[in-house]
């Protein structure tokens, strides 16, 4: 029952130009993708903008060069295995197979820097580089690393080595997960889209607010309205 007609369609039109608004949202309106898919994919590309740390991950790889290691890597199956030996060894480094585990051994500095080489193309979606180098998909060779360089922190830890420890961690966190999970994404600052940016979260506040207000007006229309101390109540 209707108590308050000037809030009830108050709160009609409300939700009626909300729902105008949501259609549009889902409509195909900008360049053939809809209003909230474009969101996405800047938002996208502004959170892989954040996330380039490589250049400063390459600069504290060169401390570590001189320093050995030995680690062992298991794949999943014998091909992947292979994959992984062939991988490994064109990087320069040492590597028994048996089985399907390998027995992998060499600089860290060095086997970082190309690691490093192969998550930056990565990142700049340059795969077809990586590609070239060893004859592997691009998100498959830093699959790979990331399965050694997580091999290596777990040595690391067991051996005590807290310094060699965090590189490894920082290396799969802040370089090969970056790459593998943001391929075919464009980088973007947010200096770079501040307007469009600001404009979209000042658009989801007001959105947002305005549907609470439609809720809100129809309530008191319909004469139901909270108390002081949250009971509800009918006019």
């Amino acid at each position: 029952m209707i108590i308050r007609k000037r809030e009830f369609f108050i709160g009609l039109v409300l939700l009626a130009s909300f729902l105008v608004v949501l259609a549009v949202l889902l409509s195909p309106v900008m360049n053939g993708k809809t209003v909230i898919a474009y969101a996405d994919d800047l938002f996208n590309q502004l959170t892989k903008g954040s996330t380039y740390y490589i250049p400063g991950m390459v600069k504290k790889g060169k401390s570590f060069e001189g320093q050995e290691f030995q680690v062992t890597v298991r794949g999943r199956d014998a091909q992947e295995t292979s994959r992984m030996a062939g991988l490994f060894t064109s990087a320069g480094l040492a590597v028994q197979l048996s089985g399907q585990s390998l027995s992998v051994s060499g600089d860290l500095g060095k086997a970082a820097a190309r690691a490093l080489a192969d998550a930056d193309a990565e990142f700049k979606n340059q795969g077809a580089q990586v590609k070239e180098r060893y004859g592997l998909e691009s998100r498959e060779v830093i699959y790979y690393w990331w399965g050694l360089f997580d091999a290596l922190e777990k040595s690391f830890k067991l051996q005590g080595r807290a310094t060699e420890m965090s590189f490894a961690s920082a290396v799969k966190t802040k370089a090969l997960e970056p790459a593998y999970n943001f391929e075919g994404i464009e980088a973007a600052r947010v200096a770079d889209k501040a307007g469009i940016t600001a404009f979209m979260l000042v658009f989801y506040v007001i959105y947002t607010v305005w549907y609470g207000f439609a809720m809100l007006f129809i309530f008191e229309g319909l004469g139901i309205t909270a108390s002081a101390h949250g009971e509800k109540q009918e006019a």
